[in-house]
């Protein structure tokens, strides 16, 4: 007889079908995010961000076929990595802002307005 109550392997599995619904949703923004890059440049972007995603979804379902104790080191050593690529990332972006500000997001522009 199962319990009415939630358990929390059962808990667990939610939060992590509810992360899937995010990471889909996300990839999708990210990739749509190319399609709109001039045709010059915006293959290769393509093809460029496909191969990005395609790569975090092969290391993930790879690292779910080690054991536990193995996934959490795969899983610490990802997020240290990502961490560094976002300093990257918003460096970047931030420069970009600087050299012309007409590039930034519509959220920042009106943040800095209402200051």
């Amino acid at each position: 007889m199962s319990s009415p109550y939630p358990t929390q392997e059962d808990e667990l599995r939610a939060k992590e079908a509810q992360a899937e619904d995010v990471k889909k949703a996300e990839e999708t923004k990210f990739l749509s995010t190319f399609q709109s890059v001039p045709k010059r440049n915006g293959e290769t972007l393509a093809k460029l961000a496909n191969a990005i995603v395609s790569s975090f979804n092969s290391v993930m379902a790879e690292s779910r076929l080690k054991p536990f104790e193995r996934q959490e080191d795969i899983m610490a050593g990802m997020k240290k990595l990502f961490e560094e690529q976002i300093n990257v990332i918003e460096a970047r972006r931030v420069y970009t802002i600087k050299i012309n500000p007409s590039t930034a997001m519509k959220e920042e522009q009106e943040s800095k307005a209402s200051s």
